[in-house]
C-alpha cells in the first residue's frame, strides 16, 4: 500500500489561486451582544439595538430587532421561563408543533450554561416570520424556552441565533434550587 501526499488544488494552481482564495469574504462572524437580565431567574444577551421588552406573563422577554441597525434579518426572540422540569415540557411542546402542522426540519442537543438543550429548527408557521429555532435549556425542577422567529433562512442567520441561545444562562441566585 502506498501513501500518496499531494498539494491542495488551491495550491496546486499557483499562488494567484491561494490569494484569490484568501481574499474571498469571510463567513459571517457573531454579532456584538447586549446582555439583559430579567428578575433573579435569568440572563441572555441579544445583538445591539434590539428592542426588548420584559413582562410577567410568558414570555418573560421578548427582543425584536426592528430598529437595529446592521444587515441582520427580520427576527424575534421571545424566552419564557416554565416552572417544570424539560421532560413535561418539551412533551407538550411537540404535541403543540405536531396540532399545528408544523414541520421539525431539524433537531439536536447541546450544551447551554452547563446542562443538556435541546434544540429544534421549525418551518411551516403562517406568520411573517414563518420559521422558528427552538432551545430548550432544562433544569432538575424548570425548564427556559428560547424561541427565535425568522423569515428565510440566510447566512447571516445561524450566527445571530447560537450567539443569542448560547448565550443564555440562569441566575446564580435560582442555580442551587434544586
Amino acid at each position: 500500500m502506498a501513501l500518496t501526499v499531494g498539494a491542495s488544488p488551491a495550491l496546486a494552481q499557483g499562488p494567484e489561486a491561494v490569494v484569490a482564495a484568501e481574499s474571498a469574504p469571510a463567513a459571517e462572524a457573531a454579532p456584538v451582544l447586549e446582555t439583559t437580565t430579567y428578575a433573579d431567574l435569568f440572563s441572555i444577551a441579544f445583538p445591539a439595538g434590539w428592542q426588548v421588552s420584559e413582562q410577567t406573563e410568558a414570555p418573560q422577554l421578548v427582543a425584536d430587532s426592528a430598529g437595529a441597525s446592521g444587515s441582520l434579518p427580520a427576527m424575534r426572540t421571545e424566552v419564557t421561563w416554565q416552572e417544570a422540569p424539560p421532560r413535561e415540557v418539551v412533551g407538550e411542546s411537540l404535541e403543540s408543533l405536531r396540532a399545528n402542522g408544523y414541520t421539525v426540519t431539524r433537531y439536536d442537543a447541546v450544551t447551554i450554561d452547563g446542562v443538556t438543550a435541546v434544540r429544534l429548527w421549525i418551518s411551516g408557521i403562517p406568520e411573517d416570520l414563518p420559521n422558528a429555532f427552538i432551545t430548550y435549556v432544562g433544569y432538575p425542577t424548570a425548564t427556559a424556552i428560547i424561541t427565535s422567529y425568522y423569515g428565510d433562512t440566510t447566512d447571516d442567520i445561524d450566527p445571530v441565533l447560537n450567539a443569542i441561545h448560547r448565550s443564555f444562562a440562569r441566575s446564580q441566585a435560582t442555580s442551587t434550587a434544586p
